[in-house]
């Protein structure tokens, strides 16, 4: 199988929530119940570093985000 790595869209929230709930439901990922939506997860992940892992039929496979942490 080929996997591609691009910058996610917007476009791409509706797969990517679908992976993020398959992980808050193993009750480990998160201390959420259900993923948010676009408009609040947007605003806590930086615009850098949003990246998608699909398939050649352009199934998202994974993803990851970075978010702000304060300075310690």
């Amino acid at each position: 199988m080929t996997v591609s790595i691009e910058a996610m869209q917007a476009s791409d929230w509706r797969q990517v929530r679908a992976i993020f709930a398959d992980g808050l439901n193993t009750g480990l990922a998160a201390f959420l119940v259900d993923p948010p939506i676009w408009r609040d997860w947007s605003a806590g992940h930086l615009e850098i570093g949003r990246l998608v892992a699909s398939s050649e039929g352009g199934e998202n496979l994974g993803w990851s985000a970075l978010a702000p942490v304060p300075a310690t």
